[in-house]
């Protein structure tokens, strides 16, 4: 029977051409004559829910980092090293061709429009997920290249007709007896910031702050514990939360002090809201770094007052209670994976996929009480696989493993004790010389950064070159960054801190301070051959000399010694690792017993 397709069917069923099709016919309605489409969603979310996924649903590239620009007659996509493996196969027979930033000979979105446009023409994108900063960045550029500039046009909206709504899951209180602190209590101390500064309203944009200030943790967004929703902030105790209506709220509306109250409004009633202040000359603050160019616009973007956001900073330094879970955390983390690995020693023969093993990791975390997702989706890359840096395997056509080379695992959990990230590289069998040199580099760095002492003020930046020492030395290097912050029970990637190249970037510039958990992770890949990561979770805290900070290792897995080339290390390279692995036996012992614990007394034995 022939099968008739409706305009909607239609649509749902285009391919990357025919979307870009769609969107140039837009553009023409719109009078535009190059359309951008970031990554983001209206929060500046690193990782958007689905109603904002523009920019892979027109383009078919996946990552988490990139951005669309669509002329009339062209499509590029830019992303950064960590995703050209992916994008370029991605992006294959699309028409969209990859733009490589960050490299020495990369061309900027804004000067390629300027050469190829012509003066007066009119670049466009959508303001209610463009930043007020960005926005105003962009703006700038354009006009020195005597290009227009529109926020007006949602244009993904006319072509999208199969698009998810806001999410609305339910949302439930990160209690204080794990975080150390009540939601009561965060929200005073913001209060007291804005008295400082005279402020009668703030306006809270990014997620993350909104769930850390009140303690909210939701699933709105697939493995971040986040509720999708704008916080304004009242400084005599009127508040207001902007969301999708779902079960919960009635925490935070009934369990204010005397004298405050909270208010729960529709996601879409933020905009009237804050034009209602405006007109009230109320002074509204904002953080033109999350809030959106369109809702900046609506709050009264010429006489509000602009302030960077405290919560980044605040939520950065974890207290000893949530430390604590965390360590405890760690430990029964390390449970599932050495499960996991005893579990590859048996199946790989019987030619396990990659995409199975994710799965299978999924489920070994999810056997722990405190459990909740996991914290992204797994890295699991054999083989040439594991030098794409985001790899996720396909759940069809996953490589198979074979009981030979590396394999390279990066994973996390989400739980309500803490967040996980873990990266590990297994010898499945024979390994090459080559390989275990460039783990052995790879190790030495991770070493090298893990016993750093430095001082008070200290950035990232300082000290990104120990863990990329090694590999420099023998002409070898790895193109993402080294550290990311990581938060308790919230984005596996947090700000405001981290460790990195870039001495341009506010991360790799802002000062180390006791109580962050960062990551070390470097790494060495070979495109087509291999990929190495050794990754743990560090806190930073105080020395025992003053004016000095350290790192406390905080990961609990041991590290792959048959890829070690011993001859290579330095003593304190030995003494570190046979220190680590005694860490890992005496915290993670407890936990296992039989053939499992003769596993890990196995792997913990000092070189």
């Amino acid at each position: 029977m022939l099968t008739i397709l409706s305009v909607t069917d239609y649509i749902a069923l285009m391919t990357t051409t025919e979307k870009l099709a769609a969107l140039r016919r837009a553009m023409l309605e719109a009078q535009i004559d190059a359309y951008i489409i970031p990554s983001t969603d209206p929060h500046q979310s690193e990782y958007p829910a689905p109603r904002w996924a523009s920019r892979e649903w027109v383009s078919g590239f996946t990552g988490s980092a990139g951005t669309l620009v669509v002329t009339l007659h062209e499509a590029k996509l830019w992303t950064d090293s960590r995703y050209f493996l992916q994008a370029n196969t991605q992006l294959e027979g699309t028409g969209i061709e990859l733009m490589k930033s960050r490299q020495p000979d990369s061309v900027s979105i804004e000067n390629w429009l300027g050469a190829t446009l012509m003066d007066g023409q009119t670049v466009g994108t959508d303001g209610r997920v463009t930043s007020l900063r960005a926005s105003r960045a962009m703006r700038r550029k354009l006009e020195k290249l005597d290009l227009k500039f529109t926020l007006d046009e949602d244009l993904i909206r006319n072509i999208w007709s199969d698009r998810p709504p806001v999410p609305g899951r339910p949302v439930f209180e990160h209690t204080p007896d794990y975080t150390g602190e009540s939601w009561q209590a965060r929200l005073q101390r913001f209060q007291q910031w804005m008295g400082e500064r005279n402020l009668d309203y703030f306006v809270v944009s990014a997620l993350d702050e909104v769930a850390w200030l009140l303690n909210i943790r939701g699933s709105d967004i697939d493995f971040n514990p986040l509720c999708v929703a704008y916080l304004v902030i009242g400084s005599k105790g009127d508040h207001a939360i902007f969301a999708t209506a779902r079960p919960g709220f009635s925490t935070w509306t009934e369990g204010l002090p005397a004298g405050q109250k909270l208010t729960v409004h529709s996601y879409d009633k933020v905009s009237s809201y804050l034009r209602r202040l405006n007109a009230l000359n109320a002074d509204i603050g904002i953080d033109p770094g999350t809030i959106s160019a369109r809702l900046a616009m609506h709050a009264g973007a010429d006489s509000t007052t602009e302030y960077t956001s405290p919560v980044p900073g605040w939520k950065a330094i974890k207290n000893e209670v949530s430390l604590g879970h965390l360590r405890t955390t760690m430990a029964h983390d390390a449970v599932a994976l050495l499960r996991l690995r005893r579990w590859l020693g048996e199946v790989v023969p019987e030619g396990i996929t990659e995409a199975e093993v994710a799965r299978k990791l999924t489920a070994l975390r999810a056997t722990y009480p405190s459990y909740v997702t996991d914290s992204f989706p797994a890295i699991v890359g054999y083989a040439g696989n594991g030098a794409i840096v985001h790899y996720r395997a396909p759940e069809k056509g996953s490589a198979k493993l074979e009981a030979e080379g590396l394999l390279l695992i990066d994973s996390g959990g989400q739980y309500h004790t803490g967040t996980t990230d873990i990266t590990r590289t297994f010898a499945l069998g024979e390994t090459t010389e080559e390989m275990r040199k460039a783990f052995t580099l790879v190790l030495m760095g991770h070493i090298d950064l893990a016993v750093a002492k430095f001082p008070t003020g200290t950035t990232g930046v300082q000290l990104d070159v120990l863990a990329r020492g090694p590999l420099w030395r023998n002409q070898m290097n790895y193109g993402h960054g080294t550290g990311h912050g990581v938060g308790f029970f919230l984005n596996v990637h947090e700000g405001p801190a981290g460790i990195l190249t870039n001495p341009k970037s506010p991360s790799g510039q802002k000062k180390l301070e006791p109580g962050m958990v960062l990551s070390n992770e470097p790494g060495y890949y070979k495109d087509g051959e291999f990929g190495i990561r050794t990754e743990n979770l560090v806190v930073i805290r105080e020395a025992s000399q003053e004016g000095w900070l350290e790192f406390e290792t905080i990961t609990l897995f041991p590290i792959d010694r048959s890829l070690i080339e011993q001859g290579m290390l330095l003593r304190y390279h030995v003494d570190w690792i046979n220190d680590y692995h005694k860490m890992v036996l005496e915290r993670v012992s407890p936990l296992v017993e039989g053939e499992e614990l003769d596993w890990l007394l196995e792997s913990c034995k000092a070189l």
